[in-house]
């Protein structure tokens, strides 16, 4: 019985993209955070255009205050003198939890990647695209009715 419970939850998380559930969202808040000063602050409003346009796609509304948050994260990594960035994107919202109903702010998505950054514009903004396009793919497949 271990074996057939054991193989049927790491079964699960095979054909699921990530262990986070994507259900319907009403609204999102849109961030986006550059912790490094090697990126230059213009890469903040092409981000966001981006952002903005898959969350429009996916009839997400970015307009307003929302308790969720989806936030692009820019850091830098120390590797040498190499640029090394690593691009999170991640959702938080505050959340109940089942044990004693307290509210808690909760990452509730989150999916990242690191690379050397050759060239900015483009790596940056690939990788961005990348992202979003794995939640979007996501988000897609676990609101299908």
């Amino acid at each position: 019985m271990k074996i057939f419970t054991i193989t049927l939850f790491l079964g699960t998380f095979v054909f699921a993209q990530t262990s986070f559930v994507l259900t319907k969202f009403k609204s999102v808040y849109p961030l986006v955070k550059i912790h490094t000063q090697k990126v230059p602050a213009e890469y903040k409003q092409k981000i966001m255009k981006i952002l903005t346009t898959y969350t429009k796609e996916l009839g997400i509304n970015t307009q307003g205050y929302s308790q969720r948050a989806m936030t692009i994260v820019i850091d830098r990594i120390a590797v040498g003198k190499k640029l090394v960035l690593r691009i999170k994107l991640v959702v938080g919202e505050d959340v109940q939890r089942l044990d004693d109903g307290e509210e808690v702010f909760a990452l509730t998505y989150e999916k990242g990647d690191i690379s050397e950054i050759e060239n900015m514009d483009e790596d940056i903004i690939d990788t961005v695209e990348y992202l979003l396009e794995d939640f979007k793919d996501q988000y897609t497949e676990d609101n299908e009715e």
